[in-house]
């Protein structure tokens, strides 16, 4: 019996994550070719994950609080709820300072459940670390987080369909070296020239010399990596034997541009497919 898979805006918002692609996951999901197995190697929210997830699914990233947030998700959810629960506790009593106590834990310790409590209760829910690799967002006055109960259902959501998924904390290229025939691979790397994230822009020779390799061994893949927003085309300049077709899909509004008091733009992000 075929799997049923969750439809257009259907995926529970268990992290905030700059450039969350929950608007475009269902859509990005259609597009995908039968496959044997789902890989995708720079995970962040993980919105196309939920649809795509399966047994020997690979989801890796580069930063391990991230990876550890959804080992957390998968197989210890009611952990993951209690902690949340507390700590939003906690925030009603001491606005904003337990904020900051937490924030300062997550520099110290890296917890996985500290970064998701930052990722709730920051300034619209942007990841941003100083140069010495420190969080370094505020607290988001006008918001003081998810409600328990919500996120109580997010995560139970999410577990059910993590399970069989294999979660690493490793190099993009170290997760695209181990695909095969047959796999499907989605990425969403940072863009080049990015600031203030936990990883700097991506090296876009490196990124095109690995999507060679994936052509050359028949593997097949969709990589979200430029766009447009409001009048501002942002182009990379990807080589265009690597990828057969180039689709813009529409992601929203910036929510950079509102933390900013700039204008609300409409966000677009191209799509390239090697199929």
């Amino acid at each position: 019996m075929k799997e049923k898979r969750p439809g257009s805006g259907e995926v529970p918002s268990i992290l905030k994550w700059t450039g969350s692609k929950r608007s475009q996951a269902a859509q990005i999901a259609r597009m995908a070719p039968p496959h044997a197995r789902y890989v995708e190697p720079f995970l962040g929210g993980g919105a196309v994950l939920y649809h795509l997830a399966g047994d020997g699914t690979v989801a890796s990233d580069l930063y391990a609080p991230l990876i550890g947030f959804w080992k957390l998700a998968q197989a210890r959810p009611e952990a993951l709820i209690a902690d949340y629960a507390e700590q939003w506790r906690r925030l009603q009593d001491d606005l904003p300072g337990y904020f900051y106590a937490v924030r300062d834990r997550f520099n110290a310790e890296k917890r996985p459940e500290d970064l998701n409590f930052l990722m709730r209760t920051c300034v619209n829910g942007i990841v941003r670390f100083s140069q010495a690799g420190d969080f370094n967002n505020s607290f988001h006055l006008s918001r003081k987080g998810m409600l328990p109960a919500s996120f109580a259902k997010a995560v139970q959501a999410w577990s059910a369909r993590l399970r069989g998924v294999d979660f690493v904390a490793r190099d993009y290229r170290e997760t695209l070296a181990e695909a095969r025939a047959g796999d499907f691979v989605y990425l969403d790397p940072p863009y080049a020239g990015n600031k203030q994230r936990y990883i700097g822009g991506i090296d876009e020779a490196a990124l095109f010399a690995a999507l060679d390799d994936l052509n050359r061994r028949g593997v097949r893949w969709a990589l979200s990596f430029d766009g447009q927003r409001g009048e501002t085309v942002y182009r990379a300049d990807v080589p265009s034997d690597l990828y057969r077709r180039r689709m813009a899909l529409i992601s929203g509004n910036s929510a950079v541009a509102k933390v900013l008091n700039g204008p609300i733009e409409t966000v677009s992000e191209a799509l390239y497919l090697s199929w």
